[in-house]
């Protein structure tokens, strides 16, 4: 009995001299983790900044969209107005047929939302179109589609 006695006491000091030794060798060393949890954290800081250029470009893009979209309806006015006058369509025009063609240019110009251009396009119908507002008019909608575009 005494015999089996000893033998359990070797056998539990072994395993306790052991099993540290077992434990120790199956983990990952304290360098391996702490350059793991450093690449962490380079990743994480590179992802916020990445979110932050993304969120600029999103923002530089839809201003870049707004000024195209600009550009464009600037352009369409353009062709309203100068596409026709170039085909001589406004020659045999009445009154009220050249009227409703302001009027839908008013709405093209309503459109472009620059107060500029609403007042220049007013002051072409105060004026019943004459040469001084229709120039200054369409001075600022050509200046303006440049500046815009660039």
């Amino acid at each position: 009995m005494m015999k089996k006695a000893l033998i359990s006491w070797l056998v539990l000091i072994m395993v306790l001299l052991i099993l540290p030794l077992l434990i120790s060798c199956s983990g990952i060393s304290q360098e391996k983790y702490d350059k793991a949890n450093s690449d962490l954290a380079a990743a994480q800081v590179q992802i916020q900044q990445l979110q932050g250029d993304l969120t600029a470009k999103d923002a530089e893009l839809k201003a870049t969209n707004e000024k195209l979209g600009k550009a464009r309806n600037e352009i369409v006015i353009l062709n309203a107005i100068f596409i026709p006058a170039m085909k001589g369509d406004f020659n045999n025009k009445t009154q009220d047929e050249m009227m409703s063609m302001f009027l839908s240019w008013q709405d093209k110009v309503n459109t472009v939302k620059d107060t500029i251009l609403t007042a220049k396009f007013q002051a072409i119908m105060d004026s019943g179109g004459g040469n001084e507002a229709t120039m200054a008019f369409f001075q600022y909608l050509l200046e303006d589609i440049e500046k815009t575009v660039q």
